[in-house]
């Protein structure tokens, strides 16, 4: 799985594929799925926060189950249940941060 956001280039040479553009893109490719989106450049941060919002969702919902998964029968519950604790305080001040006035 690969994760990519473009932005205009001005350094870039002319005549290449990083020419400057008035639209943000994200592109998110997997084996299965290829995702493109393009927007005004007025609305890449928007754009951004929410791909932000959707990483910090999966994260929440992801984290602690691959955890469980993961951890062996033979480590206590309290030592589970902290590490997903902290992995959903980590997600967490991740969001905070990220809609925080600029």
């Amino acid at each position: 799985m690969s994760a990519e956001i473009e932005r205009a280039d001005s350094s870039a040479p002319q005549g290449t594929e990083h020419l400057p553009t008035r639209f943000a893109h994200v592109r998110i490719e997997t084996s299965e799925v290829k995702a493109e989106l393009a927007v005004p450049s007025s609305q890449a941060r928007r754009l951004l926060t929410t791909v932000l919002d959707v990483l910090v969702v999966l994260g929440a919902v992801l984290g602690p189950t691959l955890t469980v998964k993961a951890a062996p029968a033979a480590l206590p519950t309290w030592v589970t249940a902290g590490t997903i604790a902290g992995q959903l305080a980590v997600l967490t001040l991740v969001a905070v941060l990220a809609h925080r006035p600029s």
